[in-house]
């Protein structure tokens, strides 16, 4: 005997027709960016095809996170317990509730990096083993609409090949960012002492300065200072 899809069922496929496939960019159907913070937001289909009978799922921006009842900040940089979709993988993300532990008031919010394994290229990881892979300075801004609300922004800088620099008793590498200003960071290596350095500049004037033989504590030192005032960040 046949089955007749209930109205919900039909409703249901109906919606997996329409949002089946990906946009020309490559994103999925269903999915925009958000005129204020850019990320994108929407109803999409799970990559998935066997979660597709759970129907579409709901894309989160940075614009809905959760504020700090205490400072007013955003608790994460996403609302806790949302799905966010990542372009850079193509990976819808879940955002669990317990990152908002992380949350301190008042304290800075830090990315580490991951620092370059020489295994992993033959000609350049062995020479720049070590280095961080991109350097994230976060910081909260006012979003540009009427609310005025505080929202997560970031600046990513990643190395310049072309930069790098070695001698017997040093390495140095410079780190720029994709955005159209004069900010970079350069980090060094020095050999005799077995210390990093790392220099963040606003064209020829340094902005901040860290040195130390441990790479996580002068990353923290380094990122800690977050987002100067004019620096172009998303």
């Amino acid at each position: 005997m046949t089955q007749t899809p209930s109205g919900n069922e039909q409703d249901n496929l109906g919606e997996i027709l329409e949002l089946a496939g990906r946009q020309e960019n490559g994103v999925p159907k269903g999915l925009a960016r958000c005129p204020v913070c850019g990320d994108w937001i929407g109803r999409c289909l799970w990559p998935n095809p066997l979660k597709w009978h759970e129907g579409p799922t709901r894309i989160s921006c940075r614009c809905e996170a959760n504020l700090c009842s205490k400072c007013g900040e955003p608790v994460y940089e996403y609302r806790l317990g949302a799905n966010v979709y990542t372009e850079a993988i193509n990976k819808i993300q879940h955002i669990p509730i317990m990152l908002g532990w992380m949350h301190h008031c008042g304290k800075p919010r830090i990315e580490l990096p991951v620092p370059i394994q020489p295994f992993w290229d033959e000609k350049y990881s062995p020479v720049l083993a070590g280095f961080p892979v991109q350097l994230v300075y976060i910081g909260v801004r006012p979003r540009n609409d009427e609310t005025r609300k505080p929202i997560v922004m970031k600046a990513r800088y990643s190395f310049e090949p072309g930069s790098f620099f070695e001698n017997g008793s040093e390495k140095e590498l410079r780190y720029v960012s994709k955005n159209p200003r004069d900010f970079h960071v350069d980090v060094g290596w020095e050999k005799g002492s077995k210390r990093w350095r790392t220099c963040k500049f606003e064209g020829s004037r340094p902005l901040s300065f860290a040195m130390g033989d441990d790479f996580e504590t002068i990353m923290r030192q380094t990122l800690a200072i977050g987002l100067h005032s004019d620096e172009p960040a998303t």
